[in-house]
């Protein structure tokens, strides 16, 4: 099985490659997560389950994961992917708020992607990554407020200054 990681932005699949930027993303129930999706050659397209793994470079610890079972769309060119578009098709890693000692933001990280279908483990794919997980929002406090989640040593309130700071209220 050929494994190609990415991220779904605006309904678009954005491959990842050793460096990139792993947008933070503020979902609907809070924090900030990274959508990670994937395309692959050579599956059972009807049911995988896709794992994503952001790993510290530092210590080894897991800073985030999520695991789901999705369903890939045969594409033209032989690869098969999720519909990015949707959300809920991609795996949505859960990174902030960091309440752990090491920085997401800005900090090298291993992202780990692992599809496994139908033909089980002995088939399964798996690929990795050296990404920079990144807040990208161009409004001034939803940037504030990722970066504040996203430090070191996240306490319940610390980024209620910093939004209302950068004029967010």
């Amino acid at each position: 099985m050929e494994v190609v990681p990415g991220v779904a932005v605006d309904g678009a699949f954005i491959e990842l490659n050793d460096g990139d930027a792993l947008p933070l993303v503020a979902p609907p129930q809070g924090g900030h997560v990274s959508f990670v999706a994937v395309r692959a050659r050579n599956v059972d397209a009807c049911s995988v389950r896709l794992t994503a793994r952001l790993r510290s470079q530092t210590t080894g610890l897991v800073a985030g994961q999520d695991a789901r079972d999705i369903t890939l769309v045969e594409q033209p060119d032989g690869w098969a992917m999720p519909n990015v578009a949707d959300v809920s098709r991609v795996a949505n890693v859960p990174l902030c708020p960091d309440y752990y000692d090491e920085s997401i933001v800005d900090v090298p990280h291993t992202l780990e992607v692992m599809l496994e279908d139908a033909r089980g483990a002995s088939a399964a794919g798996k690929v990795q990554r050296t990404v920079v997980p990144r807040c990208q929002q161009t409004n001034g406090a939803e940037a504030a407020g990722c970066r504040c989640e996203c430090t070191a040593g996240y306490t319940l309130g610390r980024c209620a200054n910093v939004v209302d700071a950068a004029g967010g209220g």
